[in-house]
């Protein structure tokens, strides 16, 4: 006999995703009964759209899609899909990676039906294999599996002279050695011969999603959950069982309706939310109660749901309509309308570092039956402050809280008050951003201009990030920013979002050029004040913003201000009394401690300097000190020995958040 074939398996499931009549695109591989898997951005480029389009192909998309199985028949045969799960790349928190990416196809009947491959963990330092899209055997690539990188993993070229391109992507990356695949690619970067590949847990996570990973052993606690919902369902009617198991297909996606209640309920079970995805699909309130008791089944499952670790309140299509809603509203918004709306929960940065987490962390929080569970509570939080999203974050809060059998007149009482809450913060106004990296003392920067509106929506943006640009072309593109933001009426002025070392350049006293006027210097009309490009100490920064109406902080030195501020948790605003040397390591010191404000002059303490900056902080000067500011710096617009010429003002208000702008920095010069 012959040796076997190590990559049979892979061979024999191999599938080729081309737009119709076209190249290949990339490829796929089957996983599951008449499944085949591939990358959500191969879909899309066989389809002729954006690679990371977001929006789930439709059948009319579908149709320009064909799949061919080079293993079966003549190997030439197409065969055009269904779709069975989208989950599009989405971008990351770190440059250059994403997440997601994956789609699951399902073969028409009559195409040919090979084994699914197997997915194992990837052993570090191992060799593996790809293929071009074709799956033709001389485009085989070996590569080494170097490091997992969050979802993917980091490949390094093998002995092959052959390098991995573009059209490899949906290819399994395949285990010679133990005939499984240990992850799918996904990117290469071709210029640094450095590939990466999908891990098999994100496979795993999407075919679980789908149904179609096999349950593994419950724990206990699972067993109950199965068992208590599996004997609410056999409560029901035929019809009604049958109702809802169309339902609970279609909202998981599963290849065909569970026929008994202990399918049904091990298809929830295998999913992250098909518990709620389970509740939903059966609860009729209309309906005729089961086994003698009024909304017996409805209470069981809403039971389990509870019971669950952790809690899911919303099935898949609630919660991505909630996530899509929420998704053009920055994180600090997010955060500070949740600790409004339920003070009691302990919301940190460090705990919720992006929407989706918060989501996660909200949800998991339970209420009492027939309470206003915390999801809802910021949802309506949200509303109230979003005129965009109001009436859709609205509809889908009646729709669950009735679901959930939230009290009558609760959700009332939730939404007028957030609608109080609403009407007494002040609205965001708009204001430009400067992202900037100083490459020359001065003289050369790189730089991001942006222009925000009141609800913190990029309207504009100016950049130079590869080539650093002189001072007079900064200012000129910074002067056609400002008079953009002068006709949106009353606005925040300019921040500039600076790395240490730039905080004692005087970004006020740059001369703007202005239309008939000539150059003005840009903090006499504007309010000026500085940030970091990092993002301060969460949880301090918040809690002295939150005592912003304690009184101004005097420090001499680095060392007076690391006594003062490990004692005071409250000091809000420090002035910054000491020599110019100092105040960079200041600068530092006080965002390490969170502090959200600074004023200091940029020559130093002289005499009756420190007394100038504190009556300039007298009475409610979170409200008035940076317009104090620009007026100082207007009446001393041509007297460079005036108090004004020389004030810096940080000011690092928690509402807005630098991550949220998703920017990176320059790589410096050589």
């Amino acid at each position: 006999m012959g040796e076997r074939d190590p990559d049979a398996a892979v061979q024999a499931a191999w599938v080729v995703v081309r737009p119709a009549g076209g190249a290949p695109a990339g490829a796929g591989v089957v996983v599951g009964d008449g499944i085949v898997l591939t990358c959500a951005h191969v879909v899309n480029a066989a389809l002729g759209r954006d690679r990371f389009a977001a929006e789930e192909p439709s059948d009319a998309d579908l149709a320009g899609l064909t799949l061919t199985l080079p293993a079966h028949g003549t190997g030439a045969e197409t065969y055009r899909p269904t779709l069975l799960s989208w989950t599009p790349a989405r971008p990351s928190a770190r440059p250059g990676r994403w997440e997601g990416d994956l789609a699951l196809l399902r073969l028409p009947e009559g195409a040919p039906r090979p084994t699914p491959v197997r997915f194992a963990d990837a052993a570090m330092g191992s060799t593996a294999w790809v293929w071009y899209a074709s799956g033709d055997g001389r485009t085989a690539v070996d590569v080494l599996v170097q490091k997992p990188l969050g979802p993917w993993l980091l490949l390094d070229p093998g002995s092959s002279e052959v390098p991995v391109r573009h059209g490899y992507s949906g290819s399994p990356l395949w285990d010679s050695a133990s005939g499984a695949a240990v992850g799918l690619m996904v990117s290469v970067e071709p210029e640094v011969r450095r590939y990466y590949a999908l891990a098999p847990a994100a496979v795993r996570e999407a075919l679980a999603a789908a149904g179609l990973a096999a349950a593994g052993p419950r724990d206990p606690r699972q067993e109950w959950l199965h068992q208590q919902a599996a004997e609410a369902l056999a409560a029901l009617p035929e019809e009604r069982f049958r109702r809802g198991a169309n339902r609970l297909a279609w909202s998981l996606g599963l290849s065909r309706p569970p026929a008994r209640p202990e399918d049904a309920a091990d298809a929830a079970l295998a999913h992250p939310r098909g518990l709620p995805a389970l509740r939903d699909a059966f609860t009729e309130p209309a309906a005729r109660p089961a086994a003698g008791e009024p909304g017996y089944t409805e209470a069981r499952l809403a039971a389990v749901v509870a019971r669950a670790c952790p809690v899911r309140l919303l099935g898949p299509e609630d919660h991505a309509r909630l996530a899509g809603l929420l998704a053009g509203v920055p994180l600090p918004e997010l955060l500070a309308a949740a600790r409004a709306a339920v003070p009691y929960l302990p919301l940190h940065s460090e705990r919720v570092p992006d929407t989706a987490a918060l989501l996660d962390c909200l949800e998991n929080r339970t209420a009492e039956p027939g309470v206003m569970p915390p999801l809802l509570q910021v949802a309506e939080e949200v509303a109230a402050l979003r005129a965009g999203v109001r009436e859709e974050l609205r509809e889908l809060d009646d729709r669950v809280a009735a679901r959930l059998r939230v009290l009558p007149g609760a959700l009332d009482q939730v939404r007028a008050d957030a609608k109080a809450r609403a009407g007494s913060r002040a609205a965001g106004r708009p204001v430009v951003r400067v992202w900037l990296w100083d490459r020359g003392k001065g003289d050369a920067f790189c730089y991001v201009i942006r222009l925000y509106d009141g609800d913190d929506q990029p309207l504009s943006t100016w950049s130079a990030v590869d080539t650093p640009r002189g001072h007079e072309e900064l200012c000129g593109q910074l002067a056609e920013a400002v008079r953009m933001l002068a006709e949106h009426g009353d606005n925040a002025g300019v921040e500039f979002l600076l790395e240490h070392g730039s905080f004692g350049l005087p970004f006020d006293r740059w001369p703007i050029p202005v239309p008939d006027l000539g150059p003005r210097l840009l903090g006499m009309d504007h309010v000026v004040v500085l940030r970091g490009q990092r993002q301060p100490s969460r949880g301090p920064w918040e809690r002295r913003w939150g005592c912003a109406g304690s009184a101004a902080s005097v420090v001499q030195d680095v060392d007076h201000a690391d006594d003062l501020l490990g004692e005071d948790r409250d000091a809000a605003l420090v002035i910054a009394a000491c020599a110019p040397g100092e105040i960079d390591p200041m600068v530092r010191l006080c965002r390490h401690y969170g502090v959200p404000v600074m004023l200091w002059h940029r020559q130093g303490a002289g005499d009756g300097t420190t007394g100038a900056l504190l009556e300039l902080t007298g009475g409610d000067w979170r409200r008035d000190l940076r317009e104090a500011v620009r007026r100082q710096r207007f009446t001393a617009r041509k007297d460079d020995r005036m108090l004004g010429a020389h004030l810096a003002l940080l000011w690092e208000d928690p509402r807005w958040d630098p991550r949220t702008a998703g920017l990176a920095e320059p790589a410096p010069l050589p």
